[in-house]
């Protein structure tokens, strides 16, 4: 007798363990579940949040050149952001993300075709932890790679400082390769080309160097938010592709070939 109540107080407290170990169990699940929903949604609220709004602008610059001789359409086109962009002060894209885009169209200058057009289109952003994000943009602004830049200022110092005597200073072509410039003077005197044959002798007026489509941006600085169109790239016009639903932004030249280098800045806009 004693036997068997015993077994049946072991068998009891036996049940009462597994009892309350599934019991355990279940709060446990029940509470991971509850986390996992909560994360998930935290997570869908951020992406919301993280959407930029059409019209905010992305600063970049060209990590890989663009040519309309050599690209063809298709061709994967990389900038990276130079500036944090951030959206109601939280920063959506940090500074030295990537933005990938494609070549939309590539028109070559030769003898047949004077006009040359290069067609660009950003559709992502690849941020530095490796997320992928959508991110619609059009081209607002161009202007030269700062390297570009100060080693023209630099020419142009040199130029000035070697032709003191002549009381004029000559100032190099603006642009990237492949651009069409002349020779200018900003005092009037005679200045003598390099490599031209039995030194041809060019007089211009003193004007200023003029840069096409300046807004916003200086020759010698980099481009701002507010700055549009081209920037310090001589014989090149931006313009804005709605024909088909990449709206892409399309570089023209009609006097020699497209060409950007790389560190190329740009000033992109996100499309509706």
């Amino acid at each position: 007798m004693k036997r068997i109540l015993i077994a049946f107080v072991a068998g009891v407290v036996l049940a009462g363990i597994c009892l309350a170990q599934s019991v355990q169990s279940q709060a446990s699940g029940s509470a991971s579940q509850q986390t996992a929903v909560s994360a998930h949604q935290s997570g869908a609220q951020a992406a919301t949040a993280g959407q930029l709004q059409a019209g905010s602008t992305v600063q970049a610059e060209l990590v890989k050149p663009l040519d309309a001789h050599k690209n063809k359409v298709g061709d994967e086109v990389v900038a990276k952001t130079t500036h944090d962009v951030k959206s109601e002060g939280h920063v959506i894209v940090p500074k030295g993300s990537k933005l990938i885009g494609h070549v939309t169209e590539a028109k070559a200058h030769s003898k047949d075709q004077a006009d040359s057009e290069l067609g660009i289109a950003f559709d992502r952003a690849i941020l530095k932890n490796g997320t992928e994000m959508p991110l619609a943009l059009g081209i607002q602004a161009i202007g030269r790679s700062q390297a570009n830049a100060t080693a023209t200022e630099d020419d142009a110092m040199m130029t000035s400082a070697g032709g003191g005597a002549m009381g004029s200073t000559s100032v190099r072509p603006t642009g990237g390769g492949g651009m069409v410039g002349g020779v200018r003077s900003t005092a009037g005197g005679v200045v003598n080309t390099a490599g031209s044959t039995a030194g041809t002798a060019v007089n211009t007026t003193g004007t200023a160097v003029n840069t096409a489509g300046t807004a916003g941006g200086a020759v010698s600085g980099s481009l701002s938010s507010t700055s549009q169109g081209v920037v310090g790239l001589q014989g090149l016009s931006l313009s804005a592709d709605t024909s088909n639903a990449t709206h892409a932004s399309v570089v023209s030249s009609s006097s020699g070939n497209v060409h950007l280098d790389s560190g190329t800045e740009m000033v992109l806009r996100v499309n509706q």
